[in-house]
């Protein structure tokens, strides 16, 4: 199987995908570059030099890539989709920053699904997964994540200005170039299918799936809509199952009971008490 090339050939390349994009905001402003420190940082700079609304930051390799919690994101050149998005939509309340991570997972797995035929599914708070099954050894194959930093404006209000998100998602990594993983191992859209798929495929279809989840969030109808369709993924994908919960060194067990109307994880325990958790890892299920 020949080796994934970078994302874009030239810089002439890269702006005919922008300029191709179907999108109204995200993605128009493409900024690409074969090797940064972090596409998150990128997207903060330009942020705080006034970039607009759904500028994108794309790299193929990452010095300082990095995950929740300060850990780093590993991947090979020309292996991942790396890129940031720059969110300053003023129609987004300040109470709907929450969903962000989970509505960016989400149009994470509808891409997959129409470009490559992965069965992925976003798993709470930020990652992106595909179940194991009952034979599996671990209960999900980890394939890209997502993280959201918020940054408060200069002299602003005390509500974030803008919200930068980035994502990796694996692609044509084999499993000698995948990082193990604590809980669950790695896998990529080529372990999954078999298949070399363009990024740029990939890339468009996350762009356009994002830009339609975020205008869900900006608006009251839709925003229940994109509740119920996440409660019905995730009650699919998770209902019944008993988790094993982290946060801050206190750690819990219990059934998945859906999401609050923060985002926040509902833990049923076995004593009937439900626990709300904002910021905590699943460990695993038990």
């Amino acid at each position: 199987m020949p080796a994934a090339g970078p994302l874009f050939s030239s810089t002439q390349a890269a702006a005919a995908f922008a300029q191709a994009l179907p999108t109204r905001a995200l993605g128009r402003a493409l900024h690409y570059a074969t090797r940064v420190t972090s596409t998150n940082d990128l997207a903060s700079d330009a942020a705080r030099g006034h970039a607009p609304h759904g500028s994108v930051f794309a790299a193929d390799e990452q010095s300082k890539g990095r995950g929740r919690r300060g850990r780093a994101w590993e991947a090979p050149a020309n292996a991942a989709l790396l890129f940031s998005v720059l969110v300053r939509e003023p129609r987004l309340a300040a109470e709907r920053y929450g969903w962000l991570a989970l509505a960016a997972g989400l149009a994470a797995s509808d891409a997959l699904r129409e470009t490559a035929g992965v069965a992925a599914v976003p798993k709470w708070p930020n990652d992106v997964v595909v179940r194991g099954t009952a034979t599996d050894q671990a209960p999900w194959r980890k394939l890209g994540g997502v993280l959201c930093e918020s940054l408060l404006p200069a002299g602003g209000p005390a509500q974030p200005g803008y919200v930068v998100i980035g994502m990796g998602l694996n692609v044509t990594q084999d499993a000698s170039e995948l990082p193990p993983l604590p809980k669950a191992p790695a896998t990529s859209v080529l372990l999954e299918t078999g298949n070399l798929i363009p990024r740029t495929d990939l890339f468009a279809a996350v762009l356009v799936e994002l830009e339609r989840r975020l205008d869900e969030l900006c608006e009251a109808d839709a925003f229940v809509r994109f509740r119920a369709e996440l409660d019905a993924r995730m009650e699919h994908a998770w209902s019944g199952l008993n988790l094993r919960i982290s946060q801050a060194g206190r750690e819990r067990s219990g059934r998945f009971a859906g999401l609050d109307d923060h985002g926040r994880l509902r833990l049923l325990g076995a004593n009937g008490s439900v626990e709300y958790w904002s910021d905590a890892e699943i460990l695993g299920l038990e």
